[in-house]
């Protein structure tokens, strides 16, 4: 990871499922239409998390940015990091850019879209349906990433994923409501017809079909792509996602039937494993299935996942996922998370570090921390005469080009008086009367004229750039507590670009 003080950029830029008031005749149609009317904040969410391209050095940082933008995947999220499955000992997760480092950022990603399709079909018109379609594809996933463990995959969330979204044609056809689901879904309680030649009749093609179209659609990654276009030749991890989905289905018909005991069979041949071995590792798989899917918040599809008998006695995890995001809607202050991501902060000084990330994890303790609604680093441009957000917390998309300001004598304002004097502010009530003329109507329009908390960030006793944070959206007072914990932040984030300037 680079250690270079991130460069400014160039100028430029909950999910529910809804209505669909005319059902599409074709295929395309339906890939257009449940792209761009029927789950589009889906859409948009798993572009966001697709898009971090794991190659880039501020990739982390920037997963981290997409994930606290949404306070309740951020949650989610936590929660999950901490569930047996995935938490490491003695090493509890408090904060997004904890999880990166830790879990990796491949498993956070991985984590992050099954939240968003889990999120994405907990509102739903089919429900029983769905509910079954998401146990199923839920435990089939935790086998397939158990399987592809014990063959050494290089990336066995790769192969969750996968496997988690080998139904999402399903998914989100069962999601929206619509005259031709119903349709379908009484000509599937019809004695003679199987799924695919019902789907076939009603539709003129098979939902699995739909799978593939918006896999390529949303950009969902090759693997998913070969599974859906059965090239177990061509790619062996295909029948990771295979055998899991096999599983899966046939355990819903029963443990112990003749069809049950044949799979696991084959399964033990696959994975080179004794028979009794391979059973236990799949009947915990299941137990696990159940246990974890309470942690991503589907404790309704965590019921459906049949148990073995050698499962049934252990206990079932606390709904603690199902009570999960009843949080406030703005973050209250948190004393003891201010510590941990102090601590952490203060512990990437040791050694190299991305400073991307770190300045990420200042916005992380200010936004979740101090529990300010919006957060934002803005930078100077090379020539310092124009200041512009690099990353934020609680804005819109557009906020590079919101938070923008030119630096000049002719166009001075309180965003400049602070990079000039290099010293912090707090903007409001009981503020220098001198500071009124800097108060622009640019600033009060990007403010919303509510208090405010400034900062320089400084290299070599030379600003380059500032934070600023404020409770504008939630209308809170801002008090001496929250303004000494965001300078404490802010001079953390100084000492870093130290360290990194003193390293170069």
């Amino acid at each position: 990871m680079s250690n270079d003080i991130p460069a400014p950029e160039a100028e430029s830029g909950t999910n529910t499922a809804c209505d669909v008031s005319k059902d599409p005749r074709s295929l395309s149609e339906w890939v257009e239409r449940l792209s761009d009317k029927g789950m589009p904040a889906f859409a948009k969410t798993v572009k966001d998390i697709s898009g971090v391209a794991a190659d880039r050095e501020s990739s982390a940082a920037e997963l981290s940015r997409v994930i606290l933008q949404d306070a309740a995947m951020t949650a989610r999220l936590l929660r999950v990091a901490n569930s047996p499955v995935y938490s490491m000992a003695g090493k509890g997760i408090s904060t997004i850019s904890r999880a990166v480092v830790l879990l990796g950022f491949n498993t956070v990603r991985s984590l992050c879209l099954s939240i968003a399709i889990i999120d994405s079909m907990s509102k739903n018109a089919q429900k029983s349906r769905v509910a079954d379609l998401m146990a199923r594809s839920f435990h089939a996933a935790i086998q397939a990433r158990a399987f592809a463990e014990k063959r050494r995959d290089p990336s066995p969330e790769e192969v969750f994923i996968a496997t988690l979204l080998s139904s999402i044609g399903d998914l989100a056809f069962w999601s929206v409501k619509s005259d031709v689901a119903a349709n379908l879904n009484e000509v599937l309680q019809r004695p003679g017809y199987t799924r695919a030649s019902a789907e076939r009749e009603v539709l003129g093609f098979e939902l699995q079909d739909l799978s593939l179209g918006l896999t390529r659609k949303w950009n969902l990654g090759k693997l998913l792509e070969h599974v859906l276009e059965h090239k177990g030749d061509a790619d062996p991890r295909v029948s990771n996602v295979e055998y899991g989905n096999e599983l899966a289905t046939q355990a819903e018909k029963g443990w112990e039937t003749p069809e049950t005991k044949q799979l696991l069979g084959r399964v033990a041949e696959a994975m080179y494993l004794p028979l009794q071995d391979a059973t236990k590792l799949i009947h915990e798989n299941a137990s696990q299935a159940a246990k974890t899917a309470q942690y991503f918040g589907i404790g309704d599809a965590a019921d459906l996942i049949p148990l073995p008998k050698s499962q049934q006695k252990l206990e079932r995890v606390a709904s603690v996922a199902r009570e999960d995001d009843q949080k406030p809607t703005f973050a209250e202050p948190d004393p003891m998370l201010q510590l941990t991501i102090l601590r952490e902060l203060s512990g990437m000084l040791d050694g190299k570090h991305d400073i991307n990330l770190l300045l990420e994890m200042v916005l992380e303790g200010i936004s979740r921390g101090i529990g300010m609604d919006r957060a934002l680093f803005a930078m100077l441009n090379p020539e310092r005469n124009k200041l512009r957000a690099r990353y934020a917390l609680g804005w819109g998309d557009d906020f590079r080009d919101t938070f923008i300001f030119d630096i000049s004598p002719l166009k001075a304002s309180v965003f400049s008086h602070v990079l000039e004097a290099r010293e912090p502010l707090w903007v409001g009530q009981g503020s220098d009367a001198r500071l009124k003329p800097l108060l622009t109507a640019q600033v009060i329009e990007v403010t919303g004229n509510s208090p405010f908390f400034v900062m320089p960030v400084e290299v070599n006793g030379r600003s380059i750039g500032l934070f600023y944070a404020d409770r504008m959206t939630s209308g809170r007072a801002l008090d001496e507590e929250s303004y000494m914990a965001f300078r404490h932040f802010c001079q953390q984030a100084n000492l870093a670009l130290a360290y990194t300037r003193r390293g170069r």
